[in-house]
């Protein structure tokens, strides 16, 4: 069958018909339509299907040139109006091919995959092996109170045995039995209750009369009271080097480049302390934790580095030592899960370092040249025209993801790291380094493998871009694609116009309406935020201090403004729709210069300043109305009014409970009342500022007369919906 089709996750299409234009999984979808329940149960089909649906019109020839045809086109039928199908018997394994409408050459619009051949990029057909037994998830349900319900049927081997009911073994990954129950035709009933708040995975192993073993099957479940949305998250970015360590805070490096000591027993003892349900978060991302290069090796600053941030791997499956040891890893999953926190982990998949053994035993054709043949951004080698294949220095060699032999070492060592910590999702790094293809495979597989039931992972990519960015960071989205990205055209918006005070609120408010545009094609679940690990910190953008990090890195400001407009920043960030990122230190107002003066220790109570404990008490309040609050998780966004110095709008998911956010930029007091339609909020309804604590109620449509104190951010929320 036809692998690679649009991810069932993001587009829920009943077949009852097929029409043109229509956004499906083909291949799936209509040979499990086409199965037929005997007395042995289902047989898997793997028979490779090609489909065609033209966009907006009827075309009268449509061929498929490939592997598959020796690289002769064959015609495909037109089986109904405007769909156009193909079925070919062959072998497990991977089909380069394009289709040929009307003669025209053109990469197939309803699969995903795609392969590399003398540098051009075709469709891939990927083939499964029918000679084995497999699994088909029919529904997988689980309750607030831990009853679940899982109903699969046993898909034999091509030609192969029926199910051997006798040897079904479904488990928890502890190794706690699950009850289960065979029915006729290869049906199986897994069912049980009394599962504890948190993830829990269950595992299928079976075989067929034979003996032949069936793949094995994870089902993710989360028991957790309200349903979680990754659009309703507030995600919090940790660097695990620079914020916490095991014994307590920890010390400035003796250098920016250096290692702090920050470890992953430091970063479960803030978890314990409740510090991320303080700040409303749901998810944690942290930095790579696969083991680094050693030692002190040149930046191309020519300034002294170590492997700290995690983007130098050296191995496979390995956790960098520095952080502590897989147990240390699996300790703070099982804690994250336990209070209902997912875990995102950064990858790395562009490059390793030359450390690693890959680049020792690796013949060259599975790297982009050598680190002395195109280092990024030097002369020889512009980003904007080698992007996909220089070197970041000449000590982290570019792994050629156009090789089939990188994209399967690659893509099995993320899903290694996904399985083996139970992770629930991932960043990934550098992604317009590599073509498109690579997030491609990766999305795939780890569908493929962990998203057979109703818990998905999040994928969210680095596409590092300007101001006007939409279309570089939309390409890589979409139903073959990463689930989200992270916002920069936002990102930068907001520091112009609330960090620098540059410009009009208007211009803010066009950015967030075009990016809300621009994302709401691919139906992605985007990162807004106001800052990373790779940017100047906020902070001292809306000080304007822009000092060198290494000889004479920004003070934290002795005046208030520069936290007041960090605030105002966060209150439209944390309320944006999609998945919102805080960057640890911008939640209680880090200062730092460019990389690595960004990444500073952080620092925790007593130890905070009282504009940083300010700062945070405001921060905080906004991440916890976010989780609390159905309208800043998945209510559509309304802008109520933008001018030079006000920005209003609102956000509301139809129980007439909005949430209303209030920016007023200027630095003199302002009285205000703003129209809210009866669909938004009905008359009478009280609001509460989560920020400071004031009241409005709305009359007649409207809000106020409400005071807009200066270089103020307030946000309403209902009347006691956030206590």
């Amino acid at each position: 069958m036809v692998q690679g089709a649009v991810r069932p996750r993001c587009r829920k299409v009943t077949q009852t018909k097929l029409t043109a234009g229509t956004s499906l999984a083909i291949a799936g979808a209509i040979v499990a339509s086409l199965s037929v329940l005997t007395g042995c149960g289902p047989e898997r089909d793997c028979t490779a299907r090609v489909y065609h649906l033209p966009h907006d019109h009827r075309v009268e020839q449509v061929e498929v040139v490939g592997d598959m045809t020796g690289w002769e086109p064959e015609q495909l039928d037109e089986i109904c109006p405007c769909v156009w199908h193909k079925a070919f018997d062959l072998d497990p394994g991977d089909y380069l091919y394009e289709l040929r409408v009307e003669g025209k050459p053109t990469q197939d619009h309803l699969v995903g995959l795609t392969g590399w051949q003398d540098g051009d990029e075709y469709s891939l057909l990927r083939v499964e092996d029918c000679s084995e037994p497999g699994w088909q998830v029919d529904e997988a349900t689980v309750a607030g109170d831990g009853t679940f319900d899982v109903q699969l049927t046993f898909l034999r081997a091509s030609g192969g045995a029926a199910l051997d009911a006798d040897s079904i073994v479904a488990t928890l990954t502890d190794g706690t039995p699950v009850p289960v129950i065979p029915g006729q035709h290869g049906r199986v009933t897994l069912g049980g209750s009394g599962l504890p708040t948190g993830k829990h995975t269950i595992v299928v192993e079976a075989s067929d009369a034979s003996g032949l073993p069936a793949e094995r099957l994870l089902l993710p479940l989360w028991v957790e009271a309200e349903p979680f949305s990754w659009e309703g998250a507030l995600v919090y970015q940790v660097v695990i080097d620079r914020f916490a360590g095991a014994e307590g805070p920890l010390d400035p490096p003796s250098s920016p480049g250096l290692r702090a000591g920050g470890d992953l027993p430091g970063l479960l003892r803030v978890m314990q302390d409740g510090y991320f349900e303080q700040v409303g978060a749901r998810a944690l991302w942290i930095s790579p934790v696969m083991r680094n290069a050693e030692g002190v090796w040149p930046g191309a600053d020519g300034r002294e580095y170590e492997g700290y941030h995690g983007y130098w791997p050296i191995a496979q499956g390995e956790v960098e030592p520095a952080f502590g040891t897989p147990e240390d890893l699996d300790a703070l999953v099982a804690e994250a899960h336990a209070r209902g926190i997912r875990i995102l982990m950064d990858v790395v998949p562009n490059h390793v370092h030359t450390d690693h053994p890959w680049y020792a035993d690796w013949p060259a054709d599975r790297f982009n040249g050598t680190g002395e043949d195109c280092v990024c951004g030097s002369a020889e080698c512009p980003w904007g025209e080698f992007i996909e294949t220089c070197w970041f220095t000449p000590y982290l060699a570019d792994l050629d993801w156009t090789n089939p032999d990188v994209v399967a070492a690659q893509v099995e060592e993320i899903a290694w790291w996904v399985e083996r910590f139970d992770l629930d999702g991932l960043r990934v790094d550098a992604v317009p380094m590599m073509p498109r293809s690579a997030t491609r495979e990766i999305v795939y597989e780890l569908q493929r493998r962990f998203e057979r039931g109703p818990t998905t992972l999040y994928l969210v990519g680095e596409t590092f871009g300007g101001p006007s960015s939409w279309g570089s960071i939309q390409r890589f989205l979409g139903p073959f694609g990463l689930d989200g990205q992270f916002d920069f055209p936002v990102m930068w918006s907001l520091r112009t116009t609330l960090g620098h005070g540059d410009g009009s609120l208007r211009d803010l408010a066009t950015v967030l309406d075009e990016s809300e545009a621009a994302w709401a094609g691919p139906d992605a679940v985007m990162a807004p935020m106001v800052g990373n690990h790779d940017v100047r910190r906020f902070l001292s953008e809306a000080a304007g201090d822009f000092g060198d990090g290494w000889t004479d890195p920004p003070p934290a400001p002795d005046a208030d403004e520069p936290y007041r407009r960090l605030v105002m920043a966060q209150a439209v960030a944390l309320t944006l729709p999609g998945a919102p990122v805080l960057y640890y230190g911008d939640d209680i107002g880090l200062p730092g210069g460019r990389d690595p003066d960004n990444r500073r220790v952080m620092r925790f109570g007593q130890d905070l300043g009282e504009r940083e404990a300010w700062t945070l008490d405001r921060v905080a309040a906004i991440g916890r109305a976010r989780a609390c609050l159905p309208a800043l998780q998945s209510g559509e966004r309304t802008t109520l009014e933008a001018d030079d110095d006000v920005l209003v709008y609102a956000r509301h998911a139809g129980d007439g409970r909005p949430a209303v956010v209030v920016i007023n930029r200027s630095d003199q007091t302002l009285t205000r009342s703003f129209p809210l339609p009866p669909a938004i909020a009905p008359d009478g309804t009280s609001l509460t500022d989560v920020l400071e604590g004031g009241t409005t109620d709305l009359r007649y449509g409207a809000t106020g007369p409400l005071e807009l104190p200066p270089l103020s951010a307030q946000v309403l929320v209902p009347g006691g919906a956030c206590d």
